[in-house]
């Protein structure tokens, strides 16, 4: 039986466990273990919102700023004013998607890229544990095939969650960005 006392304890021990993963932060979600989902609204085309939220724990309000024509190529950023930029989000159709990987491979070495599974084409998810990316430590790049293109996709986020798997949530944002590539080039993503 718990006594009166021992559940005290416990929500309080609860309530500092979650403002402490929460950063501050009064509307993060802390702990939520769910899986990536591929489920609109999207940020930059690309990443799911929900998803977001349950890898970084973080729901605040954020805007979009896109650059490019979005049609070969393009640049997102997920804005958050004084809290930082979230979320970037890159892609294009038009670049050596070959050199491009091998040049990016090469400036995250010391970060000790994981190799993305062969069915998302080349790539890696890494962590590069300082301010990289404008703060955005976490990322992913991918090479892959998608009709008569080889394009490639990379997504950066600022945190993720205390709790999660940085490198699988980091795979599959990447697995739904190339099916979200797919749906909208009108083509099936698959491995280079």
């Amino acid at each position: 039986m718990i006594s009166r006392r021992q559940l005290a304890v416990s929500a309080l021990l609860t309530m500092v466990a979650v403002s402490s993963c929460s950063g501050g932060d009064s509307n993060a979600v802390p702990n939520d273990l769910r899986p990536v989902v591929d489920q609109p609204p999207y940020w930059c085309e690309f990443v799911s919102r929900e998803s977001y939220r349950r890898v970084s724990g973080d729901t605040r309000t954020y805007s979009e700023r896109k650059d490019g024509p979005w049609r070969d190529d393009g640049g997102c950023l997920v804005e958050g004013g004084k809290n930082g930029d979230p979320v970037g989000v890159w892609w294009s159709t038009t670049d050596d998607s070959v050199k491009r990987l091998e040049l990016t491979r090469e400036n995250w070495a010391m970060a000790e890229p994981t190799d993305l599974p062969a069915d998302l084409g080349e790539g890696f998810a890494a962590y590069a544990g300082n301010d990289m990316l404008g703060g955005r430590p976490y990322y992913v790049i991918s090479r892959f095939a998608c009709g008569d293109a080889d394009p490639w996709i990379r997504i950066d986020l600022k945190k993720v969650a205390k709790g999660r798997d940085a490198i699988k949530d980091l795979t599959e944002l990447m697995r739904v960005a190339q099916r979200r590539y797919g749906v909208l080039h009108d083509c099936v993503p698959g491995p280079v």
